[in-house]
């Protein structure tokens, strides 16, 4: 799929502002003309054929909105599926992270104990989604909403586990997903990228003296190549709530 560039139009209705690579795809910020005058929508771009044969415009509109950004409008146009978001009231977590990381602890810790709350959500509810910084709302109300995810088996999530039986597949993105929580943590209060230290992750605390120590030893578990050794996504909200209360932050989010 080519990115489009700025000053381009999808649907000869949203005009390009900006275009970026996305975590699967592309999200554009664009400018359409509504009867409300200028508006400015986020678009994600997906490719059809990644997306597979089960694309079902029903599910992804009605998807859990106290969990997902919520979606006004999807179309597909030249071979690409677009998902056009309602006017997003918030900030990027990719954003912020680049201009805030190091994060206090308790910043982080209501922040992803609000991303592993949804994951319990979506897992009771057959849906998924991808933990990844450019994929995470933080909207102006301080809660956490996702833009790309929905029922199991709608759209891609790109990690393979598809060709997998059905509970196996299940287990892996649970794993999978304790590993992108443990990345997100480590890239939160260190402000590095841990895949880009190789084989051997510097602990947390070589750059956080602060960070408590069972934190840490989780996230050396959830990044480790022992996939099946990983903590349940469970166990990492267990601790993160218990440290939200500890730094004295009450949640309005529910689990």
């Amino acid at each position: 799929m080519k990115m489009k560039a700025q000053g381009e139009w999808i649907r000869d209705k949203y005009r390009i502002l900006k275009a970026f690579p996305f975590v699967i795809g592309v999200l554009y910020f664009t400018e359409a003309n509504t009867k409300l005058g200028p508006q400015t929508r986020f678009v994600h771009a997906l490719d059809v054929k990644a997306a597979g044969e089960n694309i079902s415009e029903e599910p992804i509109l009605a998807r859990d909105d106290s969990v997902f950004f919520p979606v006004r409008e999807m179309f597909i146009e030249d071979g690409v599926l677009y998902q056009v978001f309602y006017r997003l009231e918030g900030n990027l977590l990719a954003h912020y992270i680049r201009h805030h990381a190091p994060l206090p602890v308790s910043d982080m810790a209501w922040m992803v104990r609000g991303i592993t709350s949804h994951l319990l959500r979506l897992y009771r509810e057959g849906s998924f989604t991808i933990v990844h910084p450019q994929n995470i709302i933080i909207t102006s109300g301080n809660a956490i909403r996702f833009l790309y995810g929905g029922p199991i088996g709608v759209l891609p999530k790109g990690i393979g586990a598809d060709r997998l039986p059905r509970e196996d597949a299940l287990e892996m993105n649970h794993l999978y997903d304790s590993y992108t929580v443990g990345t997100l943590i480590y890239q939160m209060l260190t402000g590095k990228n841990p895949l880009a230290a190789g084989i051997e992750v510097p602990p947390i605390s070589t750059y956080r003296p602060d960070c408590p120590g069972e934190l840490e030893e989780l996230v050396k578990k959830a990044l480790s190549f022992a996939v099946r050794k990983r903590p349940r996504i469970e166990e990492i909200f267990g601790l993160l709530d218990h440290l939200t209360v500890s730094y004295g932050y009450k949640s309005e989010e529910k689990s």
